[in-house]
This record gives C-alpha cells, structure tokens and sequence, in this order.
C-alpha cells in the first residue's frame, strides 16, 4: 500500500499572505502539519477506522503513522511485520487506493498450510470459516480465535490428526467422501463438526478503506485554524 501525500495550496485554505507571513510559513506551516498529522494518525483515522469496520483489531486502529519534512506531510500504513502479515498488506484488499467496488481477500498464512498438506488432504482452492458452526471458537473481534487455527495446525501436521482431544480431518473439494469439502474435528466417536468450507470461488472484499479520503477530509477541515494560529505564533515571537 503506497503512502499518501497531502498537498494543500495555503492561500487558497486561509486566504492571501501579506509578507510577513510569507517568511514565516515555512516554519508555521511544517508546525501546523505536524499537529495535524498527529492528531490525524492517533484520533481521527481511528475513528474513521471503526466508522467503517465492524470492531476492527489494534493492528488496523494503530496502523496509521506520518512523517513531516518542510510543507509535505505523509500518511502511511504500517508495513512492519513478516512478508505478508503487516497492517498494510491486511488493508491492501480493502483500500480504494487502486480499485473501487470489490478486490480479492488477503491469502493467510493458514490458507498457505492448507496447500501445503499432503495430497489426500491439501486444500485446491479458498477455506471459508463456518461461522455457523458452533465448533468455532472466535476472539473479542469476532475472528476465529489463534487458539483454535493452531489446534487445527498441529492437528493437520500429524498423521493421526489429533490435538487438543480432537481428531482434525481435512476433506479436499475432489475427495469422494460423504463430508463436503472443509475441515471438520471430531471428540471421540462422535460426529464431525464442520469448521471451515472448502471452495474455488475465491472470496473478496469491498474496497470501503479511503486513506486518502479521511486525510484529505480531516485536513481541509482542520488545517485552516492551525496554520493561522502558527503563523500568528511565528509573528508574536
């Protein structure tokens, strides 16, 4: 996900500059950037976060950091954490940034395992989670719970497929089996639960993530104040 450069034309946001204020924009402008791009990156794009996903998790309510050099502030995403697994790339699917309407879901790390599995087993196509099913297990954000992905994990890697006092069974979409493609644990003797559906469709997502809109929207609400209240600080000293 590229970063977000938010340029304003000063006069056209406060009015014309006499000459004084000229020389002190350079300095009250990159002052009042940076208080915007502060309070941008740790209030309003959290807000502008939750407005739009349903109790999103701290990697995407935290993501947002800024960098300030002269009268050019940068909004960017995160892009720590390994290949794959940082905010930026979890958002990229949604982000409007390149694309409107919908764009394909994110492959996890746990889509990647399934396709790894020995041929009897592996996954040919998109695991679904069984929301549905009252086998899973989810966090306080509504996600299957990290605990449950590393039962089926460590179940999966195993020849007998147990973990956890369960037996883990994956059904590959060509296997012909009376279960329908997807993973399934089973306590003893007793019946499958479903956990996850297999499919080829592969799944997407609405690009409803608008950096640059919330930017561009809270700046021009915000900036005008705080540059004259710089440049009247520049003035005053």
């Amino acid at each position: 996900m590229a970063n977000r450069v938010i340029e304003f034309d000063v006069e056209a946001l406060i009015g014309k500059l006499d000459v004084l204020q000229k020389v002190q924009l350079p300095y009250a402008g990159s002052q009042a950037l940076r208080k915007w791009a502060y309070s941008f990156t740790r209030e309003q794009y959290k807000q502008d976060v939750r407005d739009i996903f349903e109790n999103p998790v701290p990697r995407t309510t935290n993501a947002a950091f800024y960098k300030v050099e002269g009268l050019e502030a940068t909004i960017s995403i995160s892009q720590e954490g390994a290949k794959g697994q940082s905010a930026a790339a979890y958002l990229y699917p949604v982000s409007a940034e390149d694309a409107a309407g919908r764009k394909p879901a994110l492959d996890t790390r746990f889509t990647k395992f399934l396709r790894k599995l020995p041929d009897k087993r592996r996954l040919d196509g998109y695991a679904i989670p069984n929301f549905g099913s009252s086998a899973i297990r989810l966090n306080q954000y509504g996600n299957v719970s990290p605990g449950q992905y590393q039962q089926i994990v460590a179940g999966l890697n195993t020849k007998s497929g147990q973990s956890g006092g369960y037996r883990y069974i994956s059904v590959p979409l060509n296997a012909r089996n009376n279960l329908s493609p997807g993973i399934y644990r089973v306590k003893g003797r007793g019946i499958p639960e479903n956990l996850f559906n297999y499919t080829r469709t592969q799944p997407t997502v609405p690009t409803i993530f608008d950096l640059a809109r919330f930017a561009d929207e809270d700046a021009q609400l915000k900036l005008p104040s705080l540059i004259s209240n710089a440049l009247q600080q520049a003035l005053n000293r």
